[in-house]
């Protein structure tokens, strides 16, 4: 009986080993190949663009995003989600119940801020601190159909040094968690380290983490 017990265990060990490479993944633990983030090539044929994010994958962003703020407690988030093409086409969005149109239109416009600046809203607030310094970039991009919004919450999807789409979170207080969240578990893509503080208040360049419930979104 022992014997039989302990070949089980090994089977049920054999069986976790191979596994868990794709627990793994699924958890974010690696990033996904790039040949699988966007669309085949089949389609890409026609469209003539082949470093752009999946639709299928786009819509799991938002659904991951979506499940996370549902978990937060003790109240549940609500989010306004846009997942955009490289050349700023809406892939995807949802708005969650609850969302004022501020948080709506700011979540857009962290997108966008990622693909126009190639880095996060975040990083693109602590660079331009000041007032002077953001209000001669407020124009900028809006021919092209982009923009510069100075919130955390936007982030741009590269996978291989490939720009593939941007994810933008706004209306919640935890914006830029929530597009984290659903890219490392979508994608395998980490977040950064924190950074190191820079001085309390907007004086020091920090960013909030995200809006605030439909005011400063």
């Amino acid at each position: 009986m022992m014997k039989r017990t302990g070949f089980a265990g090994i089977a049920v060990a054999l069986i976790v080993a191979v596994l868990a490479p794709s627990t793994a993944r699924a958890q974010g633990a690696t990033p996904m190949p790039i040949e699988k983030a966007v669309i085949p090539d089949a389609i890409a044929a026609r469209t003539l663009v082949k470093y752009q994010l999946s639709s299928n994958l786009a819509r799991q962003l938002v659904q991951a995003c979506v499940d996370f703020a549902r978990k937060q407690t003790p109240n549940p988030g609500n989010y306004a989600i846009f997942v955009l093409a490289p050349n700023g086409d809406i892939i995807d969005a949802h708005v969650m119940d609850g969302v004022v149109p501020i948080g709506v239109e700011t979540g857009l416009m962290k997108a966008k801020t990622a693909l126009y600046a190639r880095s996060t809203s975040r990083a693109v607030s602590e660079r331009f601190a000041n007032v002077e310094g953001r209000l001669i970039r407020t124009d900028l991009g809006r021919e092209q159909g982009l923009s510069y919004y100075f919130v955390a919450g936007g982030v741009p999807i590269v996978l291989n040094n490939q720009l593939i789409g941007a994810i933008g979170v706004g209306g919640g207080n935890m914006d830029e968690p929530c597009a984290y969240a659903a890219l490392q578990q979508v994608l395998g893509i980490q977040p950064p380290p924190p950074a190191a503080p820079r001085g309390a208040g907007p004086a020091g360049g920090a960013a909030p983490a995200g809006g605030r419930g439909g005011r400063g979104q």
